[in-house]
Formats: C-alpha cells, sequence, structure tokens
C-alpha cells in the first residue's frame, strides 16, 4: 500500500496544475538543427553578404574577399 501513496503523490505534482512540456520544447536547447525560419535567415544573410561582396568587387573597392 505504501508504493502505491508514494507513486500517487509523485504523480499529482508531476502536473502541479500546468501542461507538460513537449519533448521537443525539451530537448531543443540540445539540438543544433535549425528550424525553418533559422535556416531561412541564414539563407537571406549569406546571399545579402554575397551581393555586398559582389558589388565591391565590381566597384574595385579594396581587395577581393578572402577565400579558405
Amino acid at each position: 500500500m505504501l508504493p502505491a501513496l508514494w507513486l500517487g503523490g509523485c504523480a499529482d505534482t508531476m502536473t502541479a496544475g500546468q501542461p507538460m512540456k513537449r519533448f521537443t520544447d525539451l530537448v531543443r536547447s540540445y539540438d543544433r538543427t535549425l528550424t525553418t525560419a533559422e535556416k531561412k535567415a541564414a539563407i537571406d544573410e549569406l546571399q545579402q553578404e554575397k551581393e555586398r561582396q559582389q558589388k565591391q568587387l565590381e566597384q574595385g573597392d579594396g581587395d577581393p574577399p578572402k577565400t579558405n
């Protein structure tokens, strides 16, 4: 009977009146995969940088961008 009371007490405190978080929300901080919005933002940023570099080359300002 004691184990049933113990488990019942744990089950009551787990929810504590608020909904359980989704598993994906809990592991998001460990996940290194970009969300769709983050992917789009990264692509947009790279495209803008590429356009800026191309304009700089066309104008002949400074050295060409370094490549690895």
